[in-house]
């Protein structure tokens, strides 16, 4: 079982591009690695509850879908901290699994893991 980090920094300004970083995200799960996912930039807005109710990609992925796999299965999700206080997002609007994290934390978590980055 390897360990994959999926460092996504894109948000609902491209949806393809969020939804492919979440789509593959879940394929490592489902494969059984240890994945964690990290969101700076616009992406912290993917981890505002309701937002990603009508991200899809042309192919028809829905970014909805992908996130509830994760979700459910335990996925870690870290919020970088100040990308979420300048876009004015708050804990207690956040997804379940996801928490605020910093640098450091993205760092220690990259350190052992296969990073994509979307």
């Amino acid at each position: 079982m390897a360990k994959f980090l999926f460092l996504i920094t894109r948000g609902l300004d491209d949806p393809v591009r969020a939804t492919r970083g979440l789509m593959l995200a879940k394929v490592a799960k489902e494969k059984g690695h240890d994945v964690h996912i990290f969101l700076t930039d616009d992406a912290v807005f993917l981890a505002k509850e309701g937002l990603l109710d009508n991200v899809m990609t042309p192919s028809g992925d829905e970014a909805l879908s992908h996130m509830g796999y994760l979700i459910a299965n335990k996925v870690p999700i870290t919020v970088c901290v100040p990308c979420a206080q300048a876009r004015k997002l708050s804990d207690t609007e956040l997804i379940e699994n996801a928490t605020f994290g910093k640098a450091p934390q993205l760092i220690d978590v990259a350190e052992d893991a296969r990073v994509f980055t979307f």
